[in-house]
């Protein structure tokens, strides 16, 4: 076997035509990855050579077909196939030899694109590529080599001539490429079969691989691929030597191909796999595993990003595309993704319908303008980066993204599509749950303390009303809160909370419910602000301290002041005429609160919108696990009450000496087994009255943990009313800027109430890695030449120092 491999590749590498082919290869490769802008991965921006392994699969299917065209077609022609059967050697081994020989020419033509990894690691600016996914997607590559070397083979023992080979050889490894691909799309297949079709194709396995998972199934397959054609081959040489046709000779390879087949059909079942990405990317988490396992019928994705996107969204594109394709394979190939643009076909009067569909289903503001660069020319389309899950009659709307953070630039930009990528697991996982879901939750809406009913809180019980089955709840009427409601949520009270209301709050938390408050301990409107240019903020008198104590909390009679991260305010700030001067400024008393970093509920969350907060400590309660949900930046002060809020605050806005506090708490979880706060104070004609007429024992202590969130700003949950009705929850019409408030609220919902823990996946962390625009700009030219020559002046100088040492190898002789 070697000596024919040694005799192969000295044949290859003797003439010049072996060097061109893989001159060729390596310049195509350097023009479409260094130079032509549509592929240019220099423009790309993200430090990957994602680009290169897509464009690799389609180069090889002319690089090999011209390396394996001449391995038998040759020996035919020439006669020196007669001559081989003579020599005590084995067709098996003449098989392999040829073999071997082939893919190590490929694989010689591989190596010298390791200067285009090179190249990326010295440009990039943050993170660094990730050589894990680098090593795994060249496995992928080498896997691929090696099924287009074994096809080529078996089509150059059908022919004589070499150019049909070729041909032949092309076509075929193209079919087998992507043409189950394209079967599998069609309509016919779309009841369940076009999954296992598609995995017939060697796209779908190759396109695994090459993120930089090695999955057993995919291994399988590409051995089962290339043992197949070798042994076709083998079979065809056969039939070759014997004379006169051959009487059932397709029987063993039939056997063959059904014997593999039930093989890797076997293998579907089983999930061995090696995630290669450093930070474990492609892993999917166990809730959101288990939560596949349970999907008992197909789920249809409509996906609105494709076409031609600028970076970062198309960056979250794929990622979204990948992490649907690895879902789909643990719930057997149930998932449905139509990737599409909705708006292409579309007229103008059709689109504007279109576009207000989607924001009445809470895809908003998921529209936005992209600009793609076509030669000089600049255009621009809407892009709508979001999905909708169906499900037997279900419908879910998936935003990936909230919108571009307020004067980041181009980095802040980059930094938000990787979090919309960290949060793709869960937002695609949460839609599922939610489509699935066999049993809606209950939440309940809590009056009677002056709690909001009307437009101001229109989108938030719009949202529990779409998620979990609604119920209002008369505090100032109700002895005992029903157990069935798992959470309940407190809106911006204003009436002082009576002994027995705290009492039926008290042990509805004791019982296991969970409670979510949104507490304004002082009135301070923005109202008055704007009609009197001031105003004092005073206590509500709501009487909670004694309850909050017990919690582990304590809500002080104070504003927070934020100069480093605030929103706009818009004022009066002058007249002209008669016409008064409105102006947007930074407004201290406007925080926009950053979210936990290790939490779920609010890591990786864009920023809330709070409107005169109050500041938060932690007190003494044994058994309670307490954890910051929302904070203040790292620039910031607390005001005592009495507080004059007026437009002095403006003066010092960016003085960041004037604001030395940092991280000051605004949101709390409190999690344990809480104590009653009327523990040896209730009498026991009340005691026996709950146990009795309302069938709820009087509990000191709780028997199981319990959660309850303490927000010091009930304006996080209201949303702003204009003549035209509510806005959505979190949006201000003085930034135009849509907040993350609603999202902080839906996490803290499903966090209490979902038990399938899908939450979880938020904590995903994912390394953004990005190329450093200044290198790239100073650096272009001289790395376009290094990634281009570079790899052409290394096969040159490997195939002169090959015929040096050959000639005098020879010489010696």
């Amino acid at each position: 076997m070697w000596a024919v491999c040694k005799k192969e590749l000295r044949q290859f590498f003797s003439s010049l035509t072996g060097y061109i082919a893989i001159i060729v290869f390596l310049l195509l490769n350097g023009l479409l990855l260094f130079v032509f802008p549509d592929t240019d991965i220099l423009a790309f921006g993200y430090a990957t050579l994602d680009k290169f392994f897509e464009l690799a699969p389609w180069i090889l299917l002319l690089l090999i077909p011209a390396i394996t065209m001449r391995s038998f077609s040759d020996e035919f022609r020439m006669g020196t196939f007669e001559t081989l059967q003579t020599v005590p050697l084995t067709r098996t081994r003449l098989v392999l030899g040829k073999y071997w020989a082939s893919l190590i020419v490929v694989l010689i033509a591989l190596l010298p694109t390791l200067v285009y990894f090179l190249c990326i690691q010295r440009l990039s600016g943050q993170g660094g590529i990730d050589t894990g996914a680098t090593i795994g997607s060249y496995l992928g590559l080498m896997f691929l080599a090696g099924v287009f070397t074994a096809v080529g083979i078996w089509c150059s023992s059908f022919t004589a001539n070499a150019v049909v080979a070729f041909i032949v050889a092309a076509f075929a490894c193209f079919i087998l490429y992507s043409g189950f691909g394209a079967i599998s799309a069609l309509p016919v297949f779309s009841a369940g079969l076009d999954y296992y079709i598609g995995m017939l194709g060697i796209d779908f396995h190759y396109r695994s691989v090459s993120r930089g998972v090695v999955d057993g199934r995919d291994v399988l397959f590409f051995l089962s691929v290339i043992f197949l054609f070798l042994y076709l081959t083998g079979r065809h040489l056969q039939g070759r030597q014997l004379a006169g046709p051959r009487r059932q000779a397709w029987i063993r390879p039939v056997a063959l191909i059904a014997v593999l087949t039930v093989i890797n059909l076997a293998s579907t079942h089983l999930h061995y796999r090696l995630d290669l990405t450093q930070d474990r990317r492609y892993t999917l988490s166990a809730p959101t595993k288990e939560l596949l396992g349970r999907v008992d019928d197909n789920i249809q994705v409509d996906f609105f990003l494709a076409g031609n996107l600028k970076a970062g969204i198309r960056n979250l594109a794929k990622g979204a595309d990948d992490l649907l394709q690895e879902m789909n394979e643990y719930c057997d190939g149930k998932i449905r993704v139509h990737a599409f643009d909705p708006l292409a076909t579309l007229n103008d009067t059709a689109k504007a319908a279109f576009l207000d569909s989607l924001q009445r289903m809470g895809i908003q503001p998921m529209t936005q303008v992209a600009q793609v660069k076509k030669g000089e020319e600049e255009s621009q389309r809407i892009v709508i980066p979001a999905a909708i899950v169906r499900y037997k009659g279900r419908i879910f709307p998936v935003n990936l993204l909230t919108g571009v953070k307020l004067g980041g630039g181009d980095q802040a930009e980059q930094q938000l599509y990787s979090n919309a990528e960290t949060l793709l697991e869960y937002k695609f996982g949460s839609a599922i749950d939610k489509v699935t879901a066999k049993d809606v939750p209950r939440v309940g809406y809590v009056l009677g303390n002056g709690e909001p009913l009307d437009y101001r809180v229109y989108d938030l019980i719009e949202d529990i009303r779409h998620n979990y089955r609604f119920g209002l709840i008369p505090l100032d009427s109700a002895a005992v809160i029903p157990t069935d409601y798992k959470a309940i949520v407190i809106v911006k009270p204003t009436i002082k909370f009576t002994e027995r209301e705290k009492l039926t709050l008290d042990q509805y938390v004791l019982h296991g419910g969970q409670i979510i408050w949104a507490v304004d301990a002082l009135h301070a409107e923005k109202d008055s602000l704007r009609q009197e240019q001031g105003t004092i903020a005073y206590d509500r008198g709501l009487d909670l301290e004694d309850i909050f104590f017990r919690y582990g909390v304590r809500l002080n009679k104070d504003l927070v002041e934020d100069g480093g991260q605030s929103a706009n305010l818009s004022l009066v700030v002058g007249m002209q005429g008669n016409k008064p001067q409105i102006e947007a400024l930074k407004w201290p008393y406007y925080p926009l609160l950053n979210g936990s970093l290790t939490h779920p509920i609010s890591k990786n969350l864009d920023p809330v919108l709070s409107e005169f907060a109050n500041s938060i400590d932690t007190v003494s309660a044994p058994g309670i696990k307490k954890t910051v949900l929302l904070q203040t930046s790292a620039n910031s002060r607390r005001v005592s009450t009495p507080a004059l809020i007026t437009l002095d605050v403006l003066k010092y806005k960016d003085d960041m000496k004037m604001f030395p506090e940092s991280n000051i708490p605004v949101a709390m979880l409190l999690e344990g087994k809480f104590r009653s706060l009327f523990a040896n104070r209730l009498s026991s004609e009340l005691a026996d009255s709950l146990a009795n007429v309302y069938h709820t024992p009087f509990l000191p202590e709780a028997k199981t943990p319990s959660r309850v969130i303490v927000c010091s700003d009930g304006d996080i949950f209201i949303n702003e009313v204009t003549e035209r009705g509510p806005l959505p929850l979190g949006f201000s019409a003085d930034n135009n800027y849509t907040f993350a408030n609603k999202d902080f609220i839906e996490n803290c919902l499903e966090y209490m109430v979902n038990p399938s823990h899908i939450l979880e996946t938020r904590s995903k962390d994912f390394t953004l890695r990005l190329l450093d625009p200044a290198k790239v700009e100073s650096d272009r030219a001289f790395w376009q030449f290094i990634n281009i020559g570079l790899p052409i002046v290394l096969v040159v100088l490997g195939g002169y120092v090959y015929q040096l040492i050959r000639r005098r190898k020879f010489a010696k002789a």
